[in-house]
């Protein structure tokens, strides 16, 4: 499943700072998300982005390539435009061996396999057998050995494709994106809920930094009210690294930030924990969509906590609120059914529920 900031990105209405900062490849992802995002942001119709995203995209060290392109669940497209650029052999091996790389992508990668490589094609007859010019240019290659080059005879012989080498192996080349299959990623829903604040006094009312909300010592609250000052003067692009490499305070305070690709960098950063996510179901003032993602994960929603505290924030959507009520211990949906702060929808599903002893 995408993370939440790669879904963001897909749904377009982002501004262009932020996709040439996430071209850029400095974001700190998981290998697959980064991937995933990359490649989308190739085929972005402004020629910085996608040029800036390819460029990052090969530029990827081989062992976070290899983690990706040896899942079968990795897109066709992404496995086709590594096959079709990679000199890896470390690379190559891993998509020689994934049945989910296109048999034409195969056909361009033989060509430049080395005679170890070579061996994953060769004794894939099932691969061979339903396209035969990957045999074509196995029997071209220099590196194919005495025995592998006796077994694809055999094999000709078994199954009868003595004229298999009739079969045409056309080996792809780099495709060129029309301008018809490029993506307007900067058009779409809104990316600011409303307009970032534009004084310290409206973003602590956002982040929750104002008197009444803070709490600790003395250096605590300054450090907050640091932070805070700090967050002011950022543009969106900023937030974003910020949410993805900063600490616990910043998150908390930039998951209920207007602007959707600074929330969902939070969800997608590599420190968010469960005690994170916890801690954010219980905020009254974020987005729903906040809620709906954190749902969404089944690492978070598995702690009886947080399902509870989701059912309970009146900001979560009622579809998944809903869900989660049938995982509600009896003691807690007897609560729910008098908490007034609950949706009136949510309190009469606990009470059915009660009524019926779950």
């Amino acid at each position: 499943m995408s993370s939440p900031l790669v879904t963001q990105f897909r749904r377009g209405g982002v501004s262009r700072d932020v996709r040439l900062t996430a071209a850029s490849g400095a974001l700190p992802l998981s290998p697959a998300d980064q991937v995933e995002l990359l490649f989308l942001l190739t085929r972005d119709r402004d020629e910085d982005v996608s040029r800036q995203a390819e460029s990052s995209l090969q530029s990827l060290d081989d062992s976070s390539l290899v983690s990706v392109v040896k899942e079968e669940s990795t897109s066709v497209d992404v496995l086709a435009f590594f096959g079709l650029r990679v000199s890896s052999e470390e690379v190559q091996q891993a998509l020689v061996r994934n049945a989910s790389t296109p048999d034409e992508t195969i056909v361009a990668l033989v060509p430049r396999l080395s005679e170890i490589n070579l061996e994953f094609v060769v004794v894939n007859q099932t691969r061979l057998l339903r396209h035969p010019p990957i045999i074509v240019v196995l029997e071209a290659n220099e590196n194919l050995n005495s025995d592998q080059s006796r077994r694809i005879m055999e094999m000709k012989v078994d199954f009868r494709l003595d004229g298999s080498s009739q079969h045409k192996a056309t080996v792809p080349r780099v495709p060129v994106i029309e301008e018809s299959e490029k993506l307007d990623l900067a058009t779409g829903p809104a990316e600011d809920e409303k307009p970032p604040p534009t004084s310290t006094e409206e973003a602590a009312q956002l982040y929750g930094v104002t008197d009444e909300e803070l709490e600790g010592s003395e250096e605590e609250v300054a450090e907050k009210k640091s932070l805070l000052a700090e967050l002011v003067t950022m543009t969106a692009a900023q937030k974003m690294m910020k949410a993805l490499k900063g600490e616990r305070e910043a998150r908390m305070m930039l998951i209920r930030d207007r602007n959707r690709t600074v929330w969902s960098a939070v969800l997608s950063s590599p420190k968010m924990n469960d005690a994170d996510a916890e801690q954010i179901v219980k905020m009254r003032n974020v987005a729903p969509d906040v809620l709906r993602e954190i749902a969404k994960n089944r690492q978070w929603a598995k702690r009886y906590s947080v399902a509870h505290e989701l059912v309970k924030n009146p900001k979560t959507p009622h579809e998944v609120s809903s869900k989660l009520l049938a995982r509600l211990k009896d003691r807690d949906l007897k609560r729910l059914v008098k908490d007034r702060n609950v949706s009136e929808q949510v309190r009469r599903l606990a009470q059915k529920r009660t009524r019926m002893g779950k």
